[in-house]
């Protein structure tokens, strides 16, 4: 109920509810409150983000599945003009495979946790199945895999499916290996287990013999650091198996294969046209450059024409005519094999061979030589089908999204319906409307209008790429709209000037260590501080803290140190670095610092003296990383931070708060659930109790300082997508949600930030009406690109109100226009936050707006103006 509730809040101080117990539930009568939040998507979607799998209606080529790295499972039926996502009630949106029952073509399978082992991968929770072509689906168990690296269906009887479960990347685990069912998921049999250290990564059938199934083992181990690649690529428990019983029995191939070396991540393909011939493409420990993003060029022919591949040991391309009994090697290609480990054979023709790396590989002569595609597309690629009834058709997936070859690949089509864009930082400018700018995975770093003055809302044209490479954290000068700061992996921070005399101006600013200093080390997602007093000084964070006074064109080194030695890494290149940063923005010169080996600090005089506070932290284990460190707005002294332990195995959130400058500190993760890893914090800066959490699994919202936390998955937001950052704009009080997976989403919290004890035990409640600004409906000059649209905000004014837990009978609200008195009216509202567009069209000038309901009145002020233009009073 509403007004215990608030009673309740009205007794309790903050410091009090600061120290409820981890466990404290969430208040229900918040509920109604929180699914009364509407989202709005704004992309973008011009570069997709990472597509893992593909799954295909043989008998339909036009309709299809799309899984994706962080964004979902999504469906197209016209050949991918159009996708709707499917996932977004799920648990998570993290997917590693998805596959289709070709005789029963709505019994979809899907592999939740990408198999990508890289750095910023998320995990899964097992296998869900659809049997309604994706409108509703059922959780089926494997929850402890993690990451699924492929998953297959009989092709007649959905009942049956396998799974390739790779399990924990960051610890041994028991749920791993070969996965089979005979009842449509219920139960599961492990049918090939190593051990706790190697899972499976990929797992093919025989087309004419769907019980002789191939199999990859792998055992990959990351560790706590942020390099590129994983600590473990290869080891001797893992290998090519094959059974020819359904799983029964399994053999491990030999066979002219490597021998007496470690297995790494391998991929097999098994051809339709003839299925005893299969290919494989083999990472083995002695495969040059495992450990870099580099790849091996293929096989160059010999001075008589012939291909000269290198040694066996070595790993490459692998054929058998024999289903697997004996192979031989036909070229060196391995693309940075952790990544990829992709090889597709062409239906109707074994000697067209795919293999997916940076480039996409193409070989006419069985894998002897290989062509790249050409740089039209997107590189890093991770999925391919192949059309078996028309072999020029090809659905490519990469970390740019999704493309269509009808040529074979000589050209690709790009299809722009997917928002499944990867963020990790995200901040917003001032001009009116504002404007979001971001770093995404593999995509550069992007900017984007919220609002737009066309009618066809926000579109691929109005994003605009200004820098590439990985992007990643991004900070807008709040007076300056045209100053941008974007960066890209390890530390490289460029300014941008977007009024530049010939379009936007770049200007490399990363701070360089003086002669005879220490060489800096930057993390792979370095933390920009844009000082809340003075828009020009800024700080960046190698494992010493930078400050510039001159919007980075001069830098000083203001700490030493701050990361543990005891606790450096055992490659230089991946020593720790300093992850987050924050000032007060109630003292000047009030800094913390996080590391990514926990250390948080605390300077109360800009740098000249340093704190160390982290072994303060009570109940966590010294191995973790402080994702996130966020001041309060309100108490100088006061600081939450997020520390963050999933790359030690631990999917615990850990939220901490202090209000003594880190002297002690009060754990506030209340009843966030296991997974929900947090990565960023935020507090409203007109309500102190209000504060947002970003994480693995979603976003959640407390409206008491942290004691219970509440799921936000209302008004069309994805449930369990990951959330890397969060941004309150100053002016408009839109939450800007920067997803790593489903792009930039865009929430209204002014009504939350007004929430009170006066207001939760009122019967109706009218919260301040947002100012609306019009914009002069334009034109575009030309066509935008096809892809997907993002609605604009309403044009109208949006008045939100609350009902008390009696309901109402009616809400109506009253103006007056110029032409007279104008009420609109809302039956039988429920108990909760509503928000609703007026029926009219405003002219610029101030306006009275009255509420009535549950015999309550309320007015309050509406102001309405136009961008360029000058306010006027109604009665002018």
């Amino acid at each position: 109920m509403f007004r215990p509730l608030a009673a309740a809040i009205a007794a309790c101080s903050i410091a009090y509810l600061s120290s409820l117990a981890e466990s404290a539930a969430p208040e229900p009568a918040y509920t109604p409150i929180v699914a009364g939040v509407k989202a709005r998507c704004i992309g973008p979607a011009n570069m997709g983000g990472r597509v893992t799998d593909l799954a295909v209606v043989e008998t339909n080529p036009d309709t299809f599945y799309v899984a994706a790295a962080g964004g979902g499972v999504w469906k197209t039926t016209d050949g991918g003009s159009n996708f709707t996502p499917l996932f977004d009630d799920q648990p998570t949106l993290s997917i590693g495979a998805v596959a289709v029952c070709q005789g029963t073509p709505d019994v979809i399978y899907v592999g939740t946790g990408e198999a990508n082992p890289r750095n910023s991968v998320s995990r899964g929770n097992g296998v869900y199945k659809s049997i309604d072509g994706g409108k509703s689906w059922k959780h089926c168990g494997l929850a402890d895999t993690h990451h699924i690296g492929r998953v297959v269906v009989h092709p007649t009887n959905p009942e049956i499916a396998y799974v390739a479960a790779l399990g924990h990347l960051w610890g041994p685990n028991k749920e791993r290996g070969v996965y089979k069912t005979t009842d449509g998921g219920k139960t599961w049999s492990n049918v090939k287990f190593i051990d706790e250290n190697t899972g499976f990564v990929d797992l093919q059938a025989d087309p004419s013999v769907p019980d002789t199934l191939y199999a990859a083992a792998w055992p990959v181990r990351r560790d706590a650091f942020a390099g590129g690649s994983p600590r473990m690529q290869t080891g001797s428990t893992g290998g090519l198996f094959k059974t020819t019983d359904a799983g029964k029995t399994w053999v491990k191939m030999g066979g002219g294969l490597p021998e007496k070396v470690g297995y790494g991540r391998c991929g097999l393909s098994v051809c339709r046209k003839d299925p005893k011939v299969v290919f494989a493409v083999v990472h083995t420990s002695e495969t040059a450059g495992q450990f870099t993003n580099a790849g091996q060029p293929a096989t160059k022919a010999g001075k008589d024409g012939k291909a000269v591949p290198g040694r066996v040991e070595t790993g490459g391309i692998f054929r058998s005519a024999d289903g697997g009994e004996t192979w031989q090697k036909v070229n060196d290609l391995v693309p940075r094999p952790f990544y990829y480990g992709q090889i597709r054979t062409d239906p109707t023709d074994e000697k067209f061979l795919y293999v997916l790396g940076v480039a996409f590989h193409a070989s006419r002569d069985g894998g002897k030589t290989f062509s790249s595609a050409p740089l039209s597309i997107h590189p890093d690629h991770h999925a391919l089908w192949v059309n078996p009834k028309d072999a020029g058709h090809l659905i490519l997936g990469n970390d740019g999204g999704l493309y269509v070859s009808k040529d074979r690949g000589r050209t690709w089509e790009p299809k722009r319906g997917l928002v499944i864009s990867q963020f990790y930082g995200v901040a917003a400018d001032t001009r009116t409307p504002y404007r979001v700018y971001g770093g995404l995975q593999d995509n550069g770093s992007w900017g984007g209008p919220s609002a737009t003055p066309y009618p066809d809302g926000i579109t691929p044209a109005d994003w605009r790429r200004l820098l590439p490479g990985d992007g990643f954290q991004a900070a807008a000068d709040p007076t300056d709209p045209n100053t941008v700061y974007l960066e890209s992996q390890y530390g490289n921070l460029t300014r941008v000037n977007l009024a530049g005399p010939k379009g936007p101006a770049f200007k490399n600013i990363r701070p360089q260590a003086r002669k005879g200093e220490t060489l800096n080390r930057f993390n792979w997602n370095a933390p920009i501080l844009l000082s809340p007093h003075d828009a020009k000084t800024l700080y960046y964070g190698s494992q010493f803290l930078y400050k510039s006074a001159s919007r980075g064109d001069r830098w000083e080194r203001i700490s030493p140190d701050l990361t543990d030695p005891a606790a450096a890494a055992p490659a230089a290149a991946f020593a720790h670095t300093i992850l987050s940063l924050a000032e007060s923005p109630v003292e000047r010169g009030v800094l913390w610092v996080g590391t990514d080996d926990g250390k948080v600090w605390v300077s109360k005089d800009d740098g000249k003296e340093w704190a160390d506070v982290g072994g303060k932290i009570p109940g966590v284990p010294k191995s973790r990383a402080a994702a996130k460190i966020e001041c309060s707005h309100f108490s100088a002294g006061a600081a939450v931070v997020a520390i963050d332990r999933h790359r030690d195995d631990d999917f615990k959130p850990y939220l901490f708060i202090t209000r003594d400058y880190g002297e002690t500190w009060k754990p506030i993760a209340g009843n966030l659930p296991d997974g929900a890893v947090v990565g960023v914090v935020r507090q409203s800066q007109r309500n102190k109790s209000l504060l947002f959490a970003g994480t693995d699994v979603g976003l959640f919202v407390s409206f008491d300082a942290g004691a219970s936390w509440h799921h936000y998955a209302a008004g069309g937001f994805p449930r369990g997508v990951r959330v890397d950052d969060l941004v309150i704009h100053p002016r408009d009080r839109d939450l800007i949600i920067a997803t790593h997976g489903r792009g930039v989403w865009v929430v209204d919290v002014a009504p939350l930030e007004q929430l009170s004890p006066a207001v939760l035990a009122s019967r109706a409640h009218l919260f301040d009406v947002k100012p609306v600004t019009l914009l002069t409906p334009q034109k575009r000059a030309g066509a935008p690109p096809p892809g997907w649209r993002a609605a604009n905000p309403p044009a109208r004014p949006v008045v939100s109100f609350l009902i008390g837990p009696e309901g109402a009978d009616a809400v109506k609200i009253t103006y007056r226009l110029p032409e007279g008195e104008v009420s609109d009216e809302f039956p039988r509202p429920g108990p909760g936050l509503h928000s609703r567009e007026l029926s009219s069209d405003f002219p610029p000038g101030e306006y009275a707006v009255t509420l009535e309901a549950a015999g309550v009145k309320a007015t309050k002020k509406l102001v309405v103006g136009r961008a360029g233009g000058k306010e006027r009073k109604a009665d002018e």
